[in-house]
């Protein structure tokens, strides 16, 4: 039987109920400072540019994350599970691990969201997140206050005018709305939620469920 502990870090946390709005028969994501509707999807190639990822761009199994940076499920993975497959396998030139939006617990949700982002417009995506999967939140108890993502960015030395802006102008809500939009088009009701070469895995499952799948969608394209 498997530890309390790890039964505890494989559940998803569950959506009970969607930051979205119907609008002309499909969904579309509203940011929830503002109220407007934002774009469900974003051009291929906008796209690519700005979702961050690691790893070679040409690895033949891609794994994708549907996370909230408020989700203890979602920081348990980050800080316990993901090391490992990229010692494993992105490391290796195996696996590309590309990151998703699904921010939906809240507003402090969609403020780290961005904030990440602006992180990433100076190559510091995934040090920013790392440090807000540190924190171990309470979601909406106020730890993703404006002056905590700032001290972050001062943290990893950013430059924090650039930064401050993206961050008060909310620069990148569009591409954390089609994301949040993209997650619930697909059907997921929880984070993290995740899918390699397409099958899906829910919860922040032990390492060896991922190395299993990995291994398995390896093995059909032909890749040792």
């Amino acid at each position: 039987m498997a530890p309390s502990g790890w039964r505890h870090r494989r559940r998803a946390w569950v959506l009970p109920l969607l930051v979205l709005a119907v609008v002309g028969g499909g969904a579309a994501a509203v940011w929830a400072t503002g109220g407007a509707a934002l774009p469900t999807a974003l051009p291929a190639a906008l796209a690519q540019a700005v979702r961050p990822s690691l790893g070679d761009a040409n690895a033949p199994v891609v794994i994708v994350e549907y996370a909230d940076f408020q989700c203890p499920f979602c920081g348990a993975f980050a800080r316990e599970v993901q090391p490992q497959i990229e010692a494993a396998y992105v490391k290796t030139g195996k696996v590309r691990f590309e990151w998703r939006d699904f921010a939906w617990m809240g507003d402090e949700s969609l403020a780290a969201a961005n904030a990440a982002r602006c992180a990433a417009d100076q190559g510091a995506f995934w040090s920013y997140h790392d440090r807000l999967y540190a924190a171990r939140v309470a979601p909406n108890s106020g730890t993703f206050s404006r002056e905590r993502l700032l001290a972050d960015a001062q943290a990893l030395r950013l430059d924090t005018s650039s930064f401050t802006a993206c961050l008060d102008g909310q620069n990148h809500r569009t591409e954390v709305a089609a994301d949040t939009a993209e997650a619930t088009r697909l059907g997921m009701t929880g984070t993290p939620t995740f899918l390699i070469n397409g099958q899906r895995i829910v919860g922040a499952q032990p390492f060896d469920v991922f190395a299993t799948t990995i291994e398995q969608a390896l093995g059909a394209v032909g890749t040792p």
